[in-house]
């Protein structure tokens, strides 16, 4: 039987939750072996964090909101005295509305200090295939283990496929302008270290397998 959320120290966050921190909502989490706490606890913790984010999103677009309604108020007041033609009245008054909301914002920006969010409390991603395979009473400090060991072999692998694919460019094509920290490619040079990198990170996450009894069906070869 997999690893599921039937476990009492093992949950799925709901999905907005899930999505705060860049992990999928039927990705199964571990409460932290030896961390005193336990699953409702780390689930409350994220649904504080996301009240706090609302919380100040709202005063983010609430603030501005009311200084462009208090200066398009005095600008209706004014231009009602001006008796000014309706459609130069009402341009009027909308480009003072969207001149007050951007003074404001800024004012708020600088006065007044954005409240911390609190964040949320740690908990272990279970990587699928151990979920999958694992059996349903593996020690939590065993799961947390193979959760990390598998992860070390995904990102190998995918440190791999990258240097191959990168490996195919010409020094023209992996050419980065400079400043430029968003792209960057590996060299020919750097294949053979991730090779080895690769084998040994799924050669140890067979042996964790085999140690601690998880089946890998579709693993691949």
């Amino acid at each position: 039987m997999p690893i599921s959320s039937d476990r009492p120290d093992c949950f799925l966050l709901p999905a907005v939750d899930a999505a705060a921190i860049r992990t999928r909502p039927d990705q199964l989490h571990l409460v932290p072996p030896d961390s005193g706490t336990d699953a409702a606890a780390i689930i409350e913790s994220h649904r504080r964090a996301r009240a706090a984010r609302g919380r100040r999103d709202a005063r983010g677009c609430l603030v501005p909101i009311a200084g462009g309604l208090l200066l398009a108020a005095v600008a209706g007041a004014v231009v009602a005295s001006l008796r000014l033609p309706v459609r130069d009245a009402a341009i009027a008054v909308a480009l003072l509305f969207v001149l007050g909301a951007i003074i404001t914002a800024i004012i708020a920006s600088r006065r007044v200090p954005a409240a911390p969010v609190p964040k949320p409390m740690p908990s272990v991603l279970i990587h699928p295939r151990v979920a999958a395979g694992a059996p349903a009473d593996l020690p939590a400090r065993d799961l947390a283990l193979a959760s990390r060991v598998f992860d070390e072999r995904e990102r190998a692998e995918a440190d791999l496929r990258k240097a191959r694919a990168d490996a195919q460019l010409t020094d023209e094509e992996r050419y980065v302008s400079p400043g430029d920290r968003s792209t960057w490619y590996y060299g020919p040079e750097d294949l053979p270290r991730l090779e080895r990198t690769a084998d040994d990170a799924e050669r140890r996450s067979r042996d964790v397998a085999s140690r601690l009894g998880i089946v890998l069906d579709a693993d691949p070869a």
